[in-house]
């Protein structure tokens, strides 16, 4: 028991010095990505108008004459919205920065999974050095959907990666409804489900296969 919680509180202290420099980042506006800063605040606006006529935006969702161009799904903007009402935008932001703890987790959670034979502390600066991704620091500062979408992908891939450990429907649910819901976020990891139905058909009858579907 003392080991387990020793092992916990070192993997949520190097997160944590880790997650301080996004909030380092989120003080100074940092935007690696150089247009993070300007599609947050494009879509914020979008968000707004789901505040204020949803049906409507919802209609005219990525219409460049409606001021709504976008390539993205609606679905985390719609998310967003109902947030928007009682939190500001630099509310919003600061919240979101905490995407970053959970993707970095759900790697590392993926990583002891796929690795058993490596120590334990080399898995967790390794996940750790997502916490420096250029792309990760900017959209977890400036909320944008595929951060989000790639957090549910990595519970998915979680799933999988124990699901090849013992097959069962419950696993291929859970696998097929994360990857789903990335999706739903972010469209381009939609192929991921394709892959992962692939690997479950190989692994039921018809019937169950039927019962997944």
């Amino acid at each position: 028991m003392k080991i387990d919680f020793e092992k916990n509180f070192f993997i949520f202290f190097i997160f944590l010095i880790f997650y301080f420099t996004i909030l380092i980042g989120f003080y100074l506006n940092e935007d690696n990505l150089g247009g993070a800063i300007n599609d947050s605040v494009h879509h914020f606006k979008i968000v707004e108008k789901f505040n204020d006529d949803f049906l409507g935006t919802l209609k005219n969702f990525g219409d460049p004459a409606h001021g709504m161009q976008t390539r993205n799904s609606p679905v985390f903007w719609m998310f967003l919205s109902f947030f928007s009402e009682y939190l500001s935008f630099e509310n919003i932001r600061l919240i979101n920065t905490l995407i970053s703890i959970l993707i970095v987790f759900a790697f590392y959670k993926c990583l002891i999974l796929k690795f058993k034979d490596q120590n334990n502390f080399t898995l967790v600066i390794l996940s750790s050095c997502l916490f420096l991704s250029p792309t990760l620091r900017s959209l977890a500062i400036w909320p944008y959907s595929l951060v989000w979408g790639l957090f549910f992908l990595l519970i998915s891939i979680y799933f999988f990666l124990k699901f090849n450990e013992s097959i069962s429907i419950k696993k291929s649910l859970l696998i097929l409804f994360f990857v789903i819901l990335s999706a739903y976020f972010y469209p381009s990891f939609s192929v991921f489900y394709i892959y992962f139905l692939i690997k479950i058909y190989k692994n039921f009858t018809n019937k169950k296969l039927v019962l997944i579907l």
